[in-house]
C-alpha cells in the first residue's frame, strides 16, 4: 500500500506547466550528491534526460541506479536518515524546492518498482486509485466516466481485452505479468509527465519480460521514461539513450546503440563486455 501511495501521491503545488519556450530536457540534475546515513551513494551526479524518450540506467548492484531513480520522485525521503545535496528538474520545475508539495510531485512522476504491487482490491479499483485521490476539488466522478477512465487505462497497457470481464476480480488472482501492467495503468489517469521504472521485468518470464517491453515503447509516444536494468540485452533493445553508472558516479551518457557498439569509456566497455558486475 505505502508503494502505490508513493507511487500514486497526493495533490497540492507542484505543477510542471508547459514552458514558453519548448523543453527540451524532461530530468536535469545538477550537482546531486546523496548519502545514506555516513555512506555516500551518488557522487556529483549531472545528468540532462532528454523528454519523449526512453533513457536506461545500467551498472552493477550497489553502483546507485536505483538510488538515483528514487530520487527523482522523492521516495528515498521515506528513509529518515537520507540527506540530498544538488537539485532535480523536471520540466523546469524544481522537486525539491521549499514550496513544492511532496505528495504532488509523486502524481507528476510515476513509479513502477521491481516486483508488481497491486492493492488487494478489484482491479477496476485499482486503476481509480490514484485517480481518486487526486479528484479535483473533491469532485466526484461519474460511473460512466470512471468506466472510461478504466478501459482507457487499461487499453494503453494492452490489459483491456484480458480482463475486461472480470473487473471486480482481485488484483491479486492477475499474472505476474499482468500485475505489472496493472501497476502501470494505476499511474496514467493521474496523467504523470514522467515514468520512472525500477527492474520492471526482473519478477517475470522472458515472455511477460517481452509483454512489458512492447508496453515500454508503446507508452514511450506519450511519457518520458527512465528505466533501471541489469539486463544489458533488455537496455539495449528497449531504450533510445542509456547510462552507465559505476560507485555512485556517472561514467557514460549516450545513444544506446552507440553505447553498446562503442562505448568511450574503458569501465563501460568493461561492464558490457560482462568482466565484472
Amino acid at each position: 500500500m505505502e508503494q502505490a501511495q508513493a507511487a500514486a501521491g497526493s495533490s497540492a503545488y507542484y505543477s510542471p506547466e508547459p514552458a514558453q519556450a519548448p523543453v527540451e530536457y524532461a530530468i536535469e540534475t545538477s550537482g546531486l550528491n546523496l548519502w545514506y546515513g555516513d555512506f555516500q551513494a551518488l557522487f556529483d551526479v549531472n545528468l540532462d534526460i532528454k523528454k519523449g524518450i526512453i533513457t536506461s540506467l545500467i551498472g552493477p548492484s550497489g553502483c546507485g541506479k536505483s538510488t538515483f531513480l528514487r530520487s527523482i520522485n522523492r521516495i528515498n525521503e521515506r528513509l529518515g536518515y537520507v540527506r540530498i545535496q544538488g537539485s532535480i528538474m523536471v520540466y523546469d520545475n524544481d522537486v525539491y524546492g521549499t514550496d513544492v508539495e511532496l505528495a504532488q510531485v509523486r502524481k507528476q512522476i510515476g513509479m513502477v518498482f521491481q516486483r508488481p504491487n497491486p492493492l488487494p482490491l478489484s482491479i477496476r479499483d485499482n486503476v481509480l486509485f490514484g485517480f481518486d485521490i487526486h479528484a479535483s476539488g473533491g469532485r466526484r466522478a461519474h460511473r460512466s466516466e470512471k468506466d472510461e477512465i478504466v478501459e482507457q487505462a487499461l487499453r494503453q497497457v494492452l490489459l483491456w481485452d484480458t480482463v475486461k470481464d472480470r473487473l471486480d476480480r482481485k488484483a491479486t488472482e492477475l499474472s505476474l505479468e499482468e500485475q505489472q501492467k496493472l501497476c502501470i495503468a494505476r499511474l496514467l489517469p493521474v496523467k504523470p509527465t514522467v515514468l520512472l521504472m525500477d527492474e520492471p521485468c526482473s519478477a517475470l518470464d522472458p515472455k511477460g519480460t517481452e509483454a512489458v517491453e512492447e508496453l515500454v515503447w508503446g507508452l514511450s509516444d506519450d511519457y518520458t521514461i527512465v528505466i533501471v536494468t541489469h539486463n544489458m540485452a533488455q537496455a539495449r533493445r528497449a531504450s533510445n539513450e542509456c547510462i552507465f553508472m559505476l560507485m555512485g558516479e556517472v561514467v557514460e551518457h549516450a545513444d544506446t546503440a552507440d553505447m553498446f557498439v562503442t562505448p568511450k569509456n574503458k569501465e563501460t566497455a568493461d561492464y558490457i563486455e560482462g568482466r565484472y558486475g
